[in-house]
């Protein structure tokens, strides 16, 4: 027979390990209040004002795209797996070359395209080295190998 504690060790284990098999809901990003997007005026408000009432954008736009983003997205993940998108929304306001709001676009996950990563890869210059040069590498080396430490009593000529 075995004693009480190995029991109930086994059950926090169990229960520990079930535990880490859950689901586990992510949200990154906010959008603002729909009030908020609401209350704003095609062709009257500016961007300074927009910002100052939906406050700090997620991401502003690239390459002359005179927009701001609000980006919210939710997934689940089981431990450590790729977590699976459930919902996107992101929320583009778009301003003209004056910086008067133009137009207000809310896309979510359907609308959003796969796009394919190349293969491709850039290939640097440096030294490779290896798994016992990096782990043995800077022993003996005063500084980690960036010149005398200051106050060692050493001097260089």
């Amino acid at each position: 027979m075995r004693p009480f504690y190995f029991k109930f060790f086994l059950i926090i284990y169990i229960l520990i390990v079930n535990q880490s098999c859950v689901y586990k809901k992510v949200v990154n990003g906010q959008l603002p209040n729909v009030d908020l997007v609401k209350s704003l005026e095609v062709g009257k408000d500016k961007k300074k004002t927009v910002i100052n009432i939906l406050g700090s954008p997620s991401f502003i736009g690239e390459y002359n795209d005179n927009s701001i983003y609000y980006a919210k997205i939710d997934s689940k993940q089981i431990a450590f797996l790729k977590p699976d998108i459930v919902n996107q929304n992101i929320l583009q306001i778009e301003f003209d070359n004056n910086n008067t709001l133009k137009n207000i676009y809310l896309f979510n996950k359907d609308d959003g395209e796969d796009v394919s990563m190349s293969d491709l890869e850039t290939k640097t210059t440096g030294k490779k080295i290896g798994i016992i040069e990096q782990l043995l590498g800077n022993l003996g080396v005063p500084g980690l190998g960036r010149g005398p430490i200051i106050g060692s009593g050493r001097a260089d000529d």
